[in-house]
């Protein structure tokens, strides 16, 4: 007998194994490659390697990394936004990724690994909710990131491409730092 809204873990597993990924095209298939990118840019470092500073912050490949999880984090709870109530406000002024910020949240020291798996996963979640629904992309969130400031709108595809072109500035600065440490 089920339990009202349960469903048996054995139905679950079957529903999950039919279900194939969503075929992603565009901004949301390069957005989604971006854990893995993440992942080959640090491939073969050790935790000193980690520790090496250098690109346009002079953060390190750690602070790098949970920098980029942390952005995309933000981005996804923008898309959730926008999906949810298209055209609401989403204000991310209290995100400032400055040194003191990463010493604040732990970004120097924290593990990369567990941070990149998180991404991954959510970035399977956001992709599958925005594939699911026709004109998603085109949905929108006025955004506030500065106080006071104007809000502007943002759509769904747009900050799709923005984190992906932010992941490749700060995917250079990650092997800019590797190439300065080489040798």
């Amino acid at each position: 007998m089920l339990e009202h809204g349960k469903i048996p873990a054995h139905l679950l597993l079957e529903e999950t194994q039919m279900k194939k990924e969503p075929d992603l095209q565009g901004p949301l298939a390069a957005w989604s490659k971006i854990p893995s990118r993440i992942r080959n840019s640090i491939r073969g470092l050790n935790e000193r390697d980690l520790r090496l500073r250098g690109g346009s912050e002079g953060w390190s490949i750690r602070e790098t990394v949970h920098h980029l999880v942390e952005a995309n984090l933000v981005a996804s709870n923008m898309i959730i936004a926008a999906l949810a109530t298209n055209g609401c406000d989403y204000d991310w002024t209290w995100v400032n990724p400055d040194k003191s910020w990463m010493r604040r949240v732990g970004y120097d020291t924290a593990d990369v690994g567990p941070a990149i798996e998180t991404l991954r996963a959510l970035c399977r979640h956001i992709s599958g909710l925005v594939a699911a629904q026709p004109g998603a992309l085109a949905r929108t969130v006025k955004l506030n990131d500065v106080p006071g400031a104007t809000r502007y709108v943002m759509t769904v595809e747009k900050i799709l491409s923005q984190e992906v072109e932010h992941a490749n500035e700060h995917l250079g600065d990650i092997r800019d730092a590797r190439g300065l440490h080489s040798g």
